[in-house]
């Protein structure tokens, strides 16, 4: 067992252990969890890697668990947009808004980096914890905030400091829960084994059920492309796609 009294894991590993993990469903309209969100993806390398830990991860929990980290779905979240789910397209005004204001801060931004340097269980699955390299990612996040902030989003939807890519999501009952525990405990700690993320691509996403797990369907991708940090001079031209 690892980490502070009271963390992620800890908290994670006691539900589990009794018996108390939340079990995901596929967004439905109106439901408070998957709203309209920013994620930044992984780069290719990285997703290989934590698509073998989602693998090694979903033989352990049993099946009917959700991937989430595997292939085409690895992200980390900068923050939420939106906190009910609706059915949303590129078209939707703000979609657009959001777009334009991280187009806005990419320009400035450069590829944001993290090492995920262990494993944690929490209440709703399995999830990578990211240590920033440096404190970029962290003044981005802050920024995009600041920014929600000033276009009349009061609310700061994500007030979390902590990075994390989720491995997987539990959506059936795990087959061997002391066994899921023992599994992550022994990962709390990647040590050489640690993954190196770099994050160009940020996308404003909404999420869909594929069959198989819940996904984030990109609405509108922009680059990190910028020579400097988020407070710095302008950096290089951002590219952006509505699909």
């Amino acid at each position: 067992m690892s980490g502070p009294p009271d963390s992620i894991h800890e908290r994670g590993r006691a539900a589990v252990l009794a018996g108390n993990a939340l079990l995901d469903t596929p967004p439905a309209e109106g439901g408070t969890r998957w709203g309209l969100s920013l994620d930044l993806r992984l780069d290719p390398v990285a997703e290989e890697r934590l698509d073998a830990l989602a693998a090694e991860a979903a033989v352990v929990a049993g099946p009917g668990q959700w991937l989430t980290g595997g292939r085409g779905s690895s992200h980390l979240t900068v923050t939420y947009l939106e906190r009910v789910w609706r059915a949303v397209n590129a078209d939707d005004p703000e979609v657009r808004r959001c777009a334009g204001l991280v187009e806005a801060l990419v320009a400035h931004t450069p590829p944001l980096r993290w090492n995920l340097t262990g494993l944690a269980l929490a209440d709703r699955g399995v999830l990578a914890l990211a240590e920033p390299v440096d404190d970029a990612p962290d003044r981005f996040r802050a920024a995009v905030l600041a920014e929600l902030a000033e276009l009349g989003q009061a609310e700061a939807y994500y007030r979390r400091s902590v990075w994390w890519a989720t491995v997987l999501h539990f959506a059936a009952p795990l087959a061997d829960p002391a066994g899921l525990v023992a599994w992550v405990d022994a990962r709390t700690t990647l040590g050489p084994l640690s993954i190196p993320v770099t994050a160009d691509r940020v996308e404003v996403v909404r999420y869909a059920f594929d069959g198989q797990r819940t996904v984030p369907v990109p609405l509108a991708t922009m680059t990190l492309t910028g020579a400097t940090d988020v407070s710095g001079a302008p950096g290089a031209p951002v590219e952006q796609r509505l699909s």
